[in-house]
């Protein structure tokens, strides 16, 4: 069984796919990669409002980060953020409410290879599940 966020997760990878953005499911695979530009989708906090009728709205962060590798890095990062940003914002899914842009993160080198770069932006996904299950 998997959990709603691992489904929206996952929902959204494939989505990110078949618009022609390569995807790799951890940051480890993204960096070993030697691709101009990859993204991964990193899971963030999580915040939970129960409600007296059973049901829990949970508002999770996940991360868009964009592995950019080369001189221009800006360019290659706001391809990728281009090419996503309506794809992420058009998602729908079961107990999927809404899907928000928060903003974008500070740009990050990869330790001292200043031809590497890693870029996030920010969104906040609010969904509901019954109070005990992730998944429901």
């Amino acid at each position: 069984m998997t959990t709603r966020l691992q489904q929206y997760i996952a929902g959204i990878s494939d989505a990110l796919t078949v618009a022609g953005l390569k995807v790799e499911g951890s940051p480890i695979q993204a960096l070993q990669r030697q691709d101009s530009q990859v993204c991964t989708l990193l899971p963030g906090q999580e915040d939970v409002e129960a409600s007296p009728v059973g049901r829990s709205t949970r508002g999770r962060l996940i991360r868009l980060a964009v592995h950019t590798a080369g001189d221009d890095h800006l360019a290659e990062t706001e391809a990728v953020f281009e090419a996503a940003h309506p794809v992420i914002m058009a998602f729908v899914a079961d107990g999927l409410v809404s899907i928000v842009e928060l903003g974008t993160d500070e740009p990050q080198y990869v330790a001292t290879d200043l031809s590497r770069q890693i870029t996030g932006k920010r969104y906040l996904v609010t969904y509901q599940t019954d109070e005990h299950s992730l998944s429901a």
